[in-house]
């Protein structure tokens, strides 16, 4: 088996756990959060992923119960008035998430 075999069969996973060993933050809350960060609301977002909104809804409380910080906040009020924006702890959640995510490619790729 040579290197390049190696590396093409290598995989790696990557999430964040709380100090009781709960996941509460990996590859498919990221993309979530990542689209509502675009979209500006978390049902949009849904569509867009193809995830459903009661699924997410669940899925960002897990997170945000696990991880003990508020990561998106919700408006009320349809149309203009309505949608939803994460935090700054959730932005740089989200960002050393994906600068890990890199580091960890990179070594993949250089197996």
């Amino acid at each position: 088996m040579g290197e390049s075999k190696l590396a093409t069969n290598l995989r790696i996973r990557l999430w964040f756990e709380n100090s009781k060993g709960e996941a509460f933050f990996g590859e498919g809350i990221a993309g979530l959060l990542q689209a509502i960060e675009e979209q500006k609301s978390i049902a949009i977002a849904c569509k867009e992923i193809g995830m459903s909104y009661r699924y997410a809804l669940h899925r960002i409380a897990m997170a945000e119960k696990r991880s003990g910080m508020i990561l998106v906040r919700r408006f009320r009020g349809g149309g203009s008035r309505g949608g939803a924006e994460l935090t700054e702890a959730c932005r740089i959640l989200l960002q050393r998430y994906s600068e890990a995510k890199r580091l960890l490619q990179d070594f993949a790729k250089s197996m």
